[in-house]
């Protein structure tokens, strides 16, 4: 969080997305719903500790749909919960 609020601090005009994802754990749709919304928390404690404008920053939230581990084990189901954050 520190690396991407510095380097946000330091090109004020770059605006990022970040991207919610989640394990497969529930249903499709809960997992959208709840990917947005750590994508979510993790702009507004940008937005609320790193004193980053609002408005440069998107969020999305992909679900379950991209995995990156195996979510069939504890530790791939904790890598699969995760935000990625893509310069625009």
């Amino acid at each position: 969080m520190k690396e991407v609020a510095k380097a946000l601090q330091s090109v004020s005009d770059m605006q990022i997305k970040i991207i919610g994802h989640t394990d497969s754990d529930g249903n499709a749709e809960t997992n959208k719903v709840l990917s947005k919304q750590r994508a979510k928390a993790v702009k507004m404690m940008l937005v609320e500790q790193y004193d980053i404008r609002f408005s440069r920053i998107q969020i999305e939230g992909k679900g379950e749909a991209n995995p990156i581990a195996d979510n069939n084990s504890a530790q791939g189901k904790a890598k699969n919960r995760r935000v990625e954050f893509v310069k625009l």
